[in-house]
């Protein structure tokens, strides 16, 4: 008990009070294995020159082969200091001199690095700031950030301020011990604002959510941790903020935004970026709703550079504004312009329910903005354990639109191989090989349900046998492109071209595999898929991707037909030619067209930096398979590439 009074002591009295205080709770703390880095952001308005930075026990808890490091950076991402006062049981101390450089600066703090040999080490302390600056975590997400049980005798409750903007529902997951007698979660809400909360997700013992829903939520809010007895990790959809003070200094001005199609004034979701000289450590980007409406909040005086975009078929428009702009109306103009009957997709992306950074919610949201048609939920499962899946899918699913966005769920089997099963999952253990789990896809097809599977980066270096796994494969009906290893990236094109060679009826399709939406746009890589005049639904979507009804790209629209064949059916040969149409729309200029027949260019067209061609032609080739590619200047990577047309001698099939 007296060590406690002694303890607590030393934390209200070591550093002087007589300005504003800001201090985290008891404990923060890094390790050496999975909570390596925590970063705290510190506001520091324009009339503030100097504050004071303490942490709390900065120095190791065990012996360590390489200490932590605490380093502050200037809103400007400079280095502003390298913190190297480590004391055990006190405060270390840094008076801060703002230099003038006021907004967003950053501690980035990185854990120990444990003895040969050891286990974890770790790293508990407390930081605080005297002067007037706001001391916080811009939250994430997926439950990140992590707090620990008192380590240094305070009691086992944690208070954090959160603004919340006018929304009308913020969503709070958590990661908490399974025992329900500890880490309790309440909101204090702002006078005259109402609300319900609800709880979601895994339970406790995994990903769990809290959502509170109101007419507007508008106000600073109180989130109060009690009974901290086990470690715990918090994040928030909308990335708000954790004060540790009770009355943040910040302000922020609401910016209405709205965001249409340029000519035919019909509202669309879009994506935008936000950034500052006074923000550039604050990754902001929000999405537009399927209305084409959201609220930013900015802070005052603060010149800001916002980006709208929405994917590559649409011009990107670029403004600089301050948040007095108080509203703004966004026209986004096509530049690529598809037939009827195509729709795009990402078919490999993962949510915060395994290793991913976003909510369904949020990876919708992304896959609207970026303005594909629809998009394939897969996070990482393998064995008959699957909860997490029908959750994610179930939060998902309930946002497709009929006619303009479906969501499709799906599972990345994760095992010595990765494959993505596209409209269901599988219940196989991690030993089924994959030629196993392609059975148990073609079995629940003949049982009448649409099922995709196919082979995810084969040339990843987390899976260095997927290459000869899909040579032993030889139902395999769809294969990875353009996901491997920087390099490498090519050689899963190739792959295909190996297993086409052999006879195979094997078609490849293109994805992301985000797992952040902000650092891994959605859609940047996305397979097109030809659906006619058919309804876009996931079985239909799933139908054209075995069928090799489509085409991948990262930039540019390619048509290819061969005697008016699309790509995965089957043409004959006339005399030993065939009349060939190609149809090229492009974001970059493009050096040639290439045909390939059976693995080798037959055909180059030349265009010379053009952005577009149509063109239709009498060719000789032989009987096989022929896809056509859009190349760059000096790059082996395509821009867009076909799925095969087959050709045989004989009638057509």
């Amino acid at each position: 008990m007296l060590k406690r009074v002694y303890l607590l002591a030393i934390l209200c009295s070591s550093l002087v009070l007589a300005q504003r205080v800001c201090q985290s709770p008891d404990a923060l703390f890094v390790d050496s294995s999975s909570n390596r880095f925590l970063t705290l952001n510190i506001f520091v308005p324009p009339t503030t020159s100097s504050f004071t930075l303490a942490i709390y026990d900065q120095a190791d808890e065990e012996e360590v082969s390489q200490p932590s490091s605490f380093t502050l950076y200037y809103p400007d991402g400079s280095l502003a200091e390298r913190l190297q006062e480590y004391k055990k049981g006190e405060w270390s101390q840094y008076g801060i001199t703002t230099m003038g450089k006021w907004g967003v600066w950053r501690l980035s703090i990185s854990g120990p690095q444990a003895p040969s040999g050891a286990g974890t080490v770790r790293n508990f302390f407390i930081v605080r700031t005297e002067g007037d600056v706001d001391l916080y975590v811009k939250m994430e997400p997926r439950a990140r950030v992590r707090f620990a049980p008192p380590h240094f005798g305070s009691q086992a409750n944690h208070i954090f301020t959160i603004q919340i903007p006018p929304i009308q529902r913020v969503r709070f997951n958590f990661l908490r011990p399974k025992e329900a007698n500890n880490v309790k979660v309440s909101f204090e809400s702002p006078k005259k604002v109402s609300f319900k909360e609800s709880w979601g997700g895994l339970g406790r013992g995994s990903v769990e959510f809290c959502e509170i829903k109101g007419k507007n939520l508008e106000g600073v809010w109180k989130l109060v941790v009690s009974d901290v007895t086990d470690f715990y990790s918090i994040g928030i959809e909308q990335e708000l903020r954790l004060f540790f003070t009770d009355s943040p200094i910040i302000k922020f001005e609401n910016v209405y935004v709205k965001t249409f199609e340029e000519g035919s004034n019909t509202p669309i979701p879009a994506r935008i970026d936000i950034t500052s000289p006074q923000t550039l450590l604050e990754s902001y980007v929000q999405y537009t709703d399927a209305e084409g409406h959201c609220v930013l909040s900015l802070i005052p005086d603060v010149l800001y550079t916002i980006t709208f975009s929405r994917g590559f078929e649409y011009e990107p428009y670029q403004l600089m504004t301050t948040a007095e702009v108080k509203s703004l109306s966004i026209g986004l103009r096509r530049r690529l312009k598809r037939p009827l009957g195509w729709y795009c997709g990402d078919t490999h992306t993962h949510t915060i329910y395994s290793d991913g950074n976003d909510t369904p919610l949020q990876m919708v949201e992304a896959g609207m903005g970026e303005g594909l048609d629809w998009i394939v939920l897969t996070d990482h499962a393998v064995g008959p354990n699957i909860q997490h899946l029908h959750i994610a899918h179930k939060e998902g699913m309930s946002l497709s639109r009929e006619g303009e966005f479906v969501v499709i769920p799906g599972e990345e089997f994760s095992t010595t191989y990765h494959a993505n099963i596209i409209n269901g999952t599988v219940k196989e253990n991690a030993n089924s090989s994959l030629s196993d789990v392609v059975r148990v896809v073609r079995r629940m097809n003949r049982q009448g349900k649409v099922v995709a599977i196919k082979l995810n980066h084969p040339y990843w270096g987390g899976t260095p046998k997927a290459p000869e796994i899909a040579r032993q494969t030889p139902l395999l009906p769809l294969l990875e492109i353009w996901n491997d290893d920087g390099p490498k990236e090519p050689q899963s094109a190739y792959l295909l071209w190996e297993l086409l060679n052999k006879g195979w009826k094997i078609f490849g399709d293109t994805a992301t595999d985000t797992h952040n939406r902000k650092s891994s746009k959605v859609g940047a890589r996305r397979t097109y898929v030809y659906l006619g005049n058919l309804p876009l639904t996931a079985d239909n979507v799933t139908k054209a991707l075995l069928n090799g009804h489509s085409f991948i790209s990262r930039g540019a629209l390619i048509f290819l037909s061969i005697n008016g064949k699309i790509p995965g059916e089957t043409t004959s040969l006339v005399q030993g030619e065939v009349t060939v149409r190609v149809e090229v729309d492009s974001i970059s200029p493009i050096d040639r067209i290439e045909l390939v027949n059976n693995g080798k260019v037959f055909h180059t067209i030349p265009l010379g930096g053009m952005k577009m061609f149509s063109g239709e032609f009498r060719l000789q080739l032989q009987d096989g398979w022929v896809i056509a590619q859009v190349m760059e200047k000096d790059s082996a990577f395509p821009l867009a590439m076909t799925n095969p047309i087959f050709i045989k001698k004989g009638s057509s099939l």
